[in-house]
């Protein structure tokens, strides 16, 4: 009988979740892991929280400690890259000329990081990203009272950052391009809401405005002009401005790609051999091709892969959920805001959280340091349960009866 061995592509947290599920269900075929970087897996989360701050050290990012993966024969390969998947022999080729074989293979490869409005031959000295460990350590020795910082883009990384350099008393600034801040994630509530904070800490946020020119003296970046025509001074520039699926390996494999690598209800790619989790994979949800770059969506996804390499056929069901940390705020999400036609606001004492639903249906919940309405609006969109909207209005209702509500 042929021996199974997983290739599992990618060092995060889809990989390490697939893998240590495979090993809890008794599969005992070979695990090999080929991670692009020269660190064992780690937790991405805190690199633009508390690791920039100094509170959470590098071994703690760790996800699993190093011994584990002997103990439990998994394979790690750091500091390999992987260039090419022979799916007619079952092959994964590396960049050392090296090539792995599999009977079943798992792209987790994430995302990488958008540069616009830089480009890829842009090398200033003091210009940064953030998606990575290594670029959290260079980022983490830019953080100076007094220093000047530009943060192109107003989403969770970019507001993340800002609040944590303003801590440091860095004179900081946000561009967003969008409308507002927050456009792709929250909605307007949630969004006015972080803008008050920020305003009060004395972090500038410019919205509905864009770089249109990035001035340097040899390879450092001096000012960026907008395109309202506004200058702004720098010492630092971080571009928080997202990330794009990493689809090259399965792109040149011939997979379908689809706003990611398009995976079935199996979180099959278009090979029934290869299997996509994390960031880079794209699945039908209620109609639409869609991708969460998210903790709980990587271990969900790398759980259910291991199920079905195991034999155990199992429908990856999302359960979206997201959280973001911001000075002293702690923001939980759960669900997803799109489409939706009414928001309830609930404020109840020193804690709000904003209820966005689509006529009578409940779609999401966010909630500021308020983990109580989180839980239970989480439990209630995963139960498919939508109390009435005057219901929630009431702050003397405890939402905690609403689960038992038909």
């Amino acid at each position: 009988m042929m021996i199974e061995k997983i290739v599992i592509i990618g060092g995060g947290q889809a990989s390490i979740s697939c893998a240590s599920q495979l090993r809890s269900l008794s599969f005992n075929g070979e695990i090999c892991m080929v991670c692009e970087e020269n660190y064992y897996p780690y937790q991405r989360p805190p690199l633009s929280k508390k690791f920039l701050t100094g509170h959470f050290h590098e071994e703690r990012l760790l996800l699993k400690k190093i011994d584990y993966y002997k103990t439990n024969n998994i394979q790690v390969l750091l500091s390999k890259k992987a260039t090419k998947i022979d799916r007619d022999n079952k092959k994964v080729h590396l960049q050392s000329g090296e090539k792995i074989d599999y009977t079943k293979l798992v792209i987790a490869i994430g995302s990488k990081a958008k540069k616009a409005p830089l480009s890829d031959s842009d090398n200033y000295s003091n210009a940064f990203y953030l998606r990575n460990l290594h670029d959290a350590r260079i980022l983490k020795n830019q953080l100076h009272t007094g220093k000047k910082i530009l943060i192109i883009g107003g989403g969770y990384l970019g507001l993340e950052v800002a609040s944590i350099c303003s801590s440091f008393g860095m004179h900081t600034t946000v561009v967003e391009g969008a409308e507002r801040i927050l456009k792709r994630v929250a909605g307007e509530p949630t969004a006015a809401y972080f803008r008050e904070i920020f305003s009060i800490r004395g972090v500038k946020i410019i919205e509905n405005d864009f770089v249109k020119k990035i001035n340097n003296i040899e390879s450092e970046v001096t000012n960026v002009e907008l395109a309202s025509g506004r200058l702004i001074d720098v010492d630092a520039l971080l571009v928080a401005t997202g990330g794009y699926p990493e689809v090259d390996l399965a792109k040149d494999a011939q997979l379908q790609i689809e706003n990611g690598i398009k995976v079935n209800e199996r979180l099959e790619t278009s090979d029934p051999s290869i299997y996509a989790a994390g960031d880079c994979a794209s699945f039908n949800h209620k109609g639409r091709c869609l991708r969460l770059e998210s903790v709980g969506n990587a271990i969900d996804q790398g759980q259910t892969v291991a199920l079905n390499i195991a034999g155990n056929r199992t429908n990856f069901n999302a359960k979206p959920w997201f959280w973001t940390e911001q000075f002293d705020q702690k923001l939980q999400i759960a669900g997803i805001c799109d489409g939706f036609t009414d928001i309830i606001e609930r404020k109840v004492k020193d804690k709000v959280s904003f209820w966005y639903y689509k006529e009578e249906i409940l779609l999401a919940v966010d909630s500021f340091n308020d983990p109580y309405s989180y839980m239970i609006g989480k439990r209630l969109i995963e139960e498919k349960k939508s109390p009435k909207k005057e219901i929630l209005r009431d702050i003397n209702f405890d939402i905690k009866d609403a689960l038992s509500l038909k």
